[in-house]
């Protein structure tokens, strides 16, 4: 069996890059990236609620839970001031910065993940994070491409970004293997920051970008009704 960091690093890779190829063999992209946005918000959100946040309760208790989806949300408005200072006076340039800034939350976040994914070892938490990785990264590849792609960014991109992008699970579950569960509060602090971490760039960059290229209305109708198949995904699957 391939050791869990190399399956980790292989989910989040596929994840993610099937995620981009889906954006890019859309038509009229610039057309539809208000739904490929609002509609992945939803997805992303339902993820958070009917996986990740389980998971993390698993590992400790609410109090854990919620002092790390606050360092989460902390760590991502720190980031947000210190990578997106500078105004931004074209929809290219808007497009590249808001592409490099998704992937920077979302390699910051896999690490976490990647670290309790290693813990784990061959347990069920593992095997269901190891779906939830493989689930999530495909609306977050389409959501991280979608803004590279119409600023003009070719697709032979896709690869080393999605590379790029899976290594930090990839280590962080070899870390994670090498400490074992030791400390699950850790494990719970570290994954429900991860999920503060998502939940920002959801609400905060993603469905912001969904609105400003659509109606309020049409944004949050999509988001709804990608959470609620999420919802219902992980309810009968």
């Amino acid at each position: 069996m391939a050791p869990v960091w190399f399956i980790g690093f292989l989910s989040t890779f596929a994840g993610i890059g099937a995620g981009g190829l889906l954006v890019w063999v859309i038509k009229g992209l610039k057309r539809s990236i208000g739904t490929i946005y609002g509609l992945c918000t939803g997805l992303i959100l339902g993820l958070i609620s009917f996986e990740l946040v389980p998971e993390a309760l698993q590992l400790g208790n609410w109090k854990f839970v919620f002092v790390g989806f606050l360092t989460g949300i902390m760590l991502f408005k720190l980031l947000h001031i210190v990578v997106r200072k500078n105004a931004v006076t074209t929809n290219e340039l808007h497009n590249r910065k808001l592409g490099f800034f998704l992937a920077l939350m979302i390699s910051i976040h896999n690490l976490p993940m990647g670290i309790v994914l290693g813990t784990g070892g061959a347990s069920e938490l593992s095997i269901a994070l190891l779906q939830t990785l493989l689930l999530h990264n495909i609306p977050e590849g389409m959501i991280l491409f979608a803004p590279l792609f119409i600023a003009g960014f070719s697709a032979s991109l896709l690869f080393s970004i999605s590379i790029i992008v899976a290594v930090p699970v990839g280590f962080g579950a070899f870390i994670g293997e090498f400490i074992g569960m030791q400390n699950p509060l850790l494990w719970a602090f570290l994954m429900s920051s991860t999920v503060g971490i998502i939940y920002m760039v959801a609400i905060t960059e993603i469905l912001a970008e969904s609105t400003r290229r659509s109606s309020n209305m049409y944004s949050f109708l999509l988001a709804f009704i990608g959470f609620c198949l999420m919802g219902a995904y992980s309810i009968f699957y």
